[in-house]
């Protein structure tokens, strides 16, 4: 067999690959709340690992030039794609850290302030409007349960504070979770 037939065909394989990966990230996405054509750019620039232009992100999803400059500005809002320009190139470039456990770590922080964090507030809100010496069967369910709820996000925070909340309490967490060759985890008791 000849190289370049190799080589043909273990860039078709890595060609398709890509593609699957791309295709499953857009539609697993919207199960976290993530718009598909967001997911799929930064998966193509996360499997690639090259730093590709507009019109290159534009030609492999076949999007438009206006979908793909406003999806991009909000993954580089969300901290998972870089924009940079080579010296002496008139073309804006963007690439994806290559870090998982980084990428992970900036979404999660990014899910908490725009939906975790206003939620909570509302939630308090809520209870804000309800009469302070309402005793109604109505008001105490309403009270219990909001109060519940405002019960999970406190330990929700808590788990963000002591687990990401910086990058210290990350790497201390993963070391405690991430398996070593020589067993399941670093700093395991």
């Amino acid at each position: 067999m000849s190289k370049n037939f190799e080589n043909s065909n273990e860039t078709e394989s890595i060609g398709a690959a890509q593609s699957l990966f791309i295709l499953e990230w857009g539609r697993m996405s919207s199960s976290w709340g993530i718009n598909r054509t967001m997911a799929q750019i930064h998966a193509l620039l996360f499997v690639t690992g090259r730093a590709l232009g507009v019109d290159e992100i534009m030609s492999a999803l076949q999007i438009s030039r206006g979908n793909a400059s406003m999806n991009l500005r909000e993954l580089m809002d969300w901290g998972i794609v870089r924009r940079f320009r080579k010296p002496g190139d008139r073309k804006d470039t963007y690439v994806s850290d290559s870090d998982a456990w980084r990428m992970f770590l900036r979404v999660a922080r990014a899910k908490k302030r725009r939906e975790l964090d206003p939620t909570a507030e509302a939630i308090r809100e809520c209870l804000g409007k309800l009469p302070a010496h309402a005793q109604s069967e109505g008001a105490q369910i309403l009270k219990e349960r909001l109060n519940d709820l405002l019960d999970v996000f406190r330990t929700l925070d808590l788990i963000y504070e002591h687990a990401l909340a910086t990058d210290e309490a990350f790497e201390q967490t993963l070391r405690l979770f991430r398996p070593t060759p020589d067993g399941p985890a670093t700093d395991a008791p």
